[in-house]
């Protein structure tokens, strides 16, 4: 299916030669007859191992992880630019790739010429490329310098032409390596324009990026590399908070050591245990339930366990839908409580007077993590309710309405 993407099971090993000295050089090989010694004294070095993936035509999926953790190793996999040791990838329809903006571009020759050449090389007709000449030009705003040398443009002129190009070309899936960090933010606002349209117009996307911030607005899911091994891979904002727990975790030295993060359930809850949670309580006019009329009053009570007093501490919810979209959420530090410290077991409400949602079934997310994002416990699909109505509405928002009108009439 065109848009498609299958990684099953892929693996990419890189050969790395050791320290060159007088043997390893090939005229110290010829006359020390090493070479052939030489060459297999290489060190491997595994970059992805046993990765699987799917992507459905239209979604888009974000691929985190620190430095030197396979992410733009994958994506040159899907690219077709490396080719797996192990494993298969499968793409299907045509590919762009926003990795280095303009790579491909000649400096001596004019803008319009790198236009129409790279247009032909990402699979236009020469015809096609000029017929899109116009929108190109206007999106890289390069104006006059269109028939000048590439040399003599700017670095931001140079990146806004690469990237008219690569989205001028139609294609079924994107490959971008982030491609906003380049660009002044005029540019970059003007990308996610572009990048966002074509999501709403069905075009597969995955996203390499350090912007935890984007991917989890941009994404459906969210991939986290770590030593090139899947860490964790679903839904964007439970990934994104994992890797920030992770990260969290091993910052700098404090005087009072931390204990390590673990997964307490594969893909549902980490942490590193200083508070736990027990349970999470939906209940309404006093009493526990788990179906709720849309727009009564709601509260949900999160009692916890103290394994060690802390002093740094947030309480956090997150609302979904069934299928993952993210409806809203909350914590005590965006709203103001300064943290003092817990000593003893207890438990934290969160009241919402009139729970304005549209009927479904919601699932919530509950953490307690420290300041700095590290985990002592995050729970996703904590809790699950269901909001009821007398009829079905589109969306989840549903608040108070009234209709008033001047000449049509209704019984």
């Amino acid at each position: 299916m065109r848009g498609s993407i299958s990684l099953q099971g892929v693996g990419k090993v890189f050969r790395r030669s050791g320290r060159v000295g007088r043997l390893n050089s090939l005229k110290g090989a010829l006359f020390h007859r090493q070479l052939l010694r030489g060459m297999s004294q290489g060190e491997q070095f595994v970059a992805l191992s046993q990765v699987d993936l799917e992507l459905k035509p239209g979604e888009a999926v974000g691929v985190i992880g620190p430095n030197g953790s396979g992410k733009s190793t994958l994506l040159k996999l899907v690219g077709g630019i490396l080719r797996p040791t192990t494993g298969s990838v499968t793409v299907e329809g045509r590919v762009t790739a926003l990795i280095e903006l303009g790579a491909g571009f000649h400096p001596e020759i004019t803008g319009r010429e790198n236009v129409l050449i790279n247009g032909m090389l990402l699979g236009l007709s020469r015809r096609e490329v000029e017929q899109r000449l116009d929108g190109i030009v206007e999106f890289a705003g390069i104006g006059d310098f269109l028939d000048q040398p590439v040399k003599t443009y700017s670095s931001g002129m140079y990146v806004r032409l690469g990237f008219a190009v690569a989205v001028a070309v139609d294609p079924d899936v994107l490959l971008i390596d982030e491609i906003l960090a380049v660009g002044d933010a005029v540019f970059n606002r003007r990308c996610l324009d572009r990048l966002a349209r074509m999501r709403r117009d069905g075009v597969t996307m995955l996203l390499v990026t350090h912007d935890l911030d984007l991917v989890a607005a941009f994404a459906d899911r969210v991939m986290y590399l770590r030593r090139g091994t899947v860490e964790a891979l679903g839904a964007a904002d439970a990934v994104v908070a994992r890797y920030r727990s992770d990260v969290a975790g091993e910052g700098e030295q404090r005087p009072e050591p931390r204990r390590a993060v673990r997964v307490l359930e594969e893909g549902r809850r980490w942490g590193n245990g200083d508070v736990e949670i027990v349970s999470v309580e939906l209940s309404s006019g006093g009493f526990p339930l788990r179906v709720v009329p849309s727009a009564a009053d709601c509260t949900v009570t999160i009692r916890y366990r103290l394994v060690r007093p802390v002093e740094d501490f947030v309480f956090g919810i997150a609302w979904h839908t069934a299928d993952g979209t993210h409806v809203g959420g909350h914590n005590t530090q965006l709203d103001g409580l300064r943290p003092i410290r817990i000593e003893r077991d207890g438990e934290v409400r969160c009241s919402y007077p009139s729970l304005q949602l549209a009927p479904g079934e919601y699932l919530l997310d509950v953490a307690v993590h420290a300041g700095d994002g590290l985990a002592f416990d995050y729970w996703c699909q904590a809790a699950k309710v269901s909001i009821t109505a007398p009829t079905a509405w589109p969306g989840v928002w549903a608040p108070p309405h009234q209709w008033e009108a001047r000449g049509p009439e209704w019984e």
